[in-house]
């Protein structure tokens, strides 16, 4: 994947693929260390709360990551200007 360093593609994925993109940069950037947490994080009884934090963590680093990674998607209205400027007759006022 290319880096593009915008992140337009990143604002328009589901919250399941940002999820997801997050767990994959996680465990790419280092899988022992999150047993070890993950192993320290049991025994406390605020695990609703870190829950939560986790999940918004991974969602962050999903957008994060599809920002580095993904190619960014062209604007809505570019591309409905150019199909409005590509018909036949357009301009011809």
């Amino acid at each position: 994947m290319a880096h593009t360093g915008d992140g337009a593609r990143a604002d328009h994925v589901g919250e399941p693929v940002l999820i997801a993109a997050g767990v994959a940069d996680l465990a790419c950037s280092g899988v022992g260390a999150a047993l070890k947490k993950a192993r320290a994080l049991l025994g406390r009884s605020d695990l609703v709360e870190l829950s939560q934090d986790g999940r918004e963590e991974l969602r962050q680093r999903g957008r994060l990551a599809l920002q580095r990674y993904a190619p960014a998607s062209e604007s809505h209205l570019e591309l409905l200007a150019r199909r409005a400027a590509s018909r036949p007759g357009h301009g011809d006022v």
